[in-house]
């Protein structure tokens, strides 16, 4: 392998050097004043991501965990929901939701397309005791963009429903308003956008899901929203955080908002069409995904290409990892993401290693 590691998957994505210096530091207890500072700059600059004036919740966990704690703090046993599946991770909101006993309705796309909102209309109408639908913002098991916007507004002309959205690989990538866009929960994860390692979930809790987690009924213990709310007034977790993923959070926070969330979103737009450009004067392969997401590029390998066995070569090789499909797409696709903190030199080096494996192949 070459002496190089470059991360062009959607989760990890790579570090900067500041994060990595921050999380680097001697750990101090969390019970502390110092801590205290930490955790009331980390939660002031999520609500300046989420683009929201109501609660934002941190704990210790992937981002799943934070979809997690969605379903238990927001309902209760026998309640409706629909969940709307663009991919993998609508398929586990759906997991989530039937581990606790519940039996959601389903409204699947195409994997490659996003939620048809005439069909989300359709599907709402005669049910007026939905408890929440669920979508995901974007989806990096197809590379997909839902507009969450439009889909959100639907819902409250449609039903009294609670909006809940993961928005794990979209927030700092693609333009979210938690509060104007009327979104009741919003779910995200350190190891994407957020430009940060993994092993910390947020949730921005609006004042209507602040209100049903008062009275769900799920069982919840360790992602219980009620104990996260009490303890941002102590400016502390409830139980113990990952103290130096939260130090690296702090900091790739400072980054962020000295680049401006327009401008993030605008960099990942030109990072985006940077990947694509070069995708398709390089290799002339089709993308996979039809309503893309600026997040990554989702591309079909030709046939009789092994696509396991291509990234594995990669990653041995050059020392650049890519991501391959998942569950029916795996050896398929290939997921060459464009998040975070992802440059455009990386995303040379990883299409040229592509090119000298691929070239000549027709799909």
């Amino acid at each position: 392998m070459r002496d190089r590691n470059i991360m062009l998957t959607p989760g990890p994505t790579p570090l900067p050097p500041q994060v990595l210096e921050a999380m680097s530091r001697p750990l101090f207890h969390h019970r502390t004043e110092k801590f205290g500072r930490l955790f009331a700059q980390v939660i002031s600059d999520m609500k300046w991501v989420y683009r929201t004036s109501g609660s934002v919740l941190m704990m210790t966990s992937s981002g799943t965990g934070a979809m997690e704690s969605a379903v238990v703090n927001l309902l209760s046993p026998g309640d409706a929901t629909l969940v709307c599946t663009t991919g993998v991770f609508g398929d586990r909101f759906v997991a989530i939701h039937k581990a606790y006993g519940l039996a959601p309705e389903v409204l699947p796309s195409e994997w490659g397309r996003a939620v048809d909102p005439d069909a989300l209309r359709r599907t709402l109408k005669g049910k007026p005791g939905l408890k929440a639908v669920f979508f995901q913002h974007t989806d990096t098991s197809t590379g997909v963009l839902n507009d969450i916007k439009t889909l959100a507004r639907i819902v409250r002309e449609e039903s009294g429903a609670l909006v809940v959205v993961d928005s794990v690989s979209g927030l700092a990538c693609e333009p979210l308003e938690t509060d104007a866009w009327g979104l009741d929960a919003v779910l995200t994860g350190s190891q994407k956008g957020l430009m940060n390692a993994p092993g910390l979930g947020f949730a921005a809790v609006g004042e209507r899901a602040r209100k049903a987690s008062d009275e769900a009924k799920l069982p919840r213990f360790n992602f219980d929203w009620r104990l996260m709310q009490k303890s941002l007034a102590d400016r502390e977790t409830p139980w113990t955080p990952a103290i130096s993923i939260v130090a690296g959070q702090a900091a790739a926070l400072q980054l962020l908002r000295a680049e401006g969330m327009e401008n993030v979103w605008k960099r990942h737009v030109g990072l985006a069409a940077h990947a694509r450009r070069l995708l398709q004067e390089k290799l002339g392969l089709p993308f996979y995904a039809k309503d893309p997401a600026n997040i990554l590029t989702g591309v079909v390998l030709p046939q009789g290409v092994d696509g396991v066995k291509l990234l594995a070569d990669i990653l041995r090789e050059d020392g650049i990892s890519i991501a391959g499909g998942q569950l029916g797409l795996k050896g398929k696709i290939f997921r060459l993401a464009h998040m975070g903190y992802i440059s455009k030199a990386d995303i040379d080096a990883g299409v040229d290693a592509l090119a000298r494996r691929l070239v000549g192949a027709k799909a």
